[in-house]
């Protein structure tokens, strides 16, 4: 079987004068083969996309999305930083949670001139980034802490967040649903499911990886995995495990 009848998914580091504004740069390559839908899982992140046609806001999942790509069509993106897509794109996130907008929809003019920079041929890659470059904002670092320590698994209750953070528990709410689409517990549900697809590899049976990434039993990994993707877990971690 050709490479190009197989989908294919890279990521690349972002520059380092973007790290404040970029997690990666990624491509991705339907096969020719391929017509499924694709599952893209929750990450608690927001995505710019090319698709060839159309730049796209993919706003925060609360759950697993569908996307239909035609055999053989391509998408360029950038995965904006934790703490920095409400900044850069004007907006609180849960405005756009769940769905796929068009920049220019939210940005009139500004959106449409990167839309046309594109639509004329320019590196999809390079121009998303100068577009973060150009419109990024300071990084909201209580939140970008708050999502580092939700994705490393540091186990806390909410009371100790809000008393790191310095915030009551409905100020904290506010913050993640205008940061993140959502509040901060389903964060924390959806980086753990994030967190054991990572590590599931690393260990003998999918229990022991369970319970290292932060499930307190077995059906709790379960209830979860069908909850935020609607598959099992050992289907899902055929399918999307790194």
């Amino acid at each position: 079987m050709s490479e190009l009848s197989e989908s294919c998914y890279a990521e690349s580091p972002a520059p380092p004068a973007l790290h404040a504004q970029l997690q990666c740069s990624w491509r991705f390559r339907q096969g020719t083969a391929a017509t499924d839908p694709v599952l893209v899982l929750p990450d608690g992140s927001v995505d710019l996309i090319w698709d060839g046609t159309l730049l796209l806001v993919a706003g925060p999942d609360r759950t697993a999305a569908m996307a239909a790509l035609a055999p053989g069509s391509a998408l360029s993106g950038v995965r904006l930083a934790a703490g920095a897509a409400a900044g850069l794109l004007k907006l609180p996130l849960h405005a756009i949670a769940d769905q796929r907008v068009a920049l220019e929809s939210l940005w009139g003019v500004q959106g449409r001139t990167w839309q046309h920079r594109l639509e004329d041929g320019a590196d999809p890659l390079h121009t998303l980034q100068a577009l973060c470059r150009q419109h990024g904002t300071s990084q909201d670092r209580q939140m970008a802490w708050l999502f580092d320590r939700l994705r490393a698994g540091t186990p806390a209750r909410l009371s100790e967040l809000t008393q790191a953070l310095g915030l009551s528990e409905r100020s904290l709410r506010r913050r993640c649903q205008d940061a993140f689409g959502y509040g901060s517990k389903t964060l924390e549900r959806v980086l753990r499911l994030q967190r054991f697809l990572r590590i599931a590899g690393q260990h003998r049976s999918l229990t022991d990886a369970a319970l290292d990434a932060g499930y307190g039993d077995a059906p709790h990994l379960v209830r979860d995995a069908r909850q935020l993707t609607g598959l099992s877990p050992r289907v899902l971690v055929r399918r999307h495990a790194r």
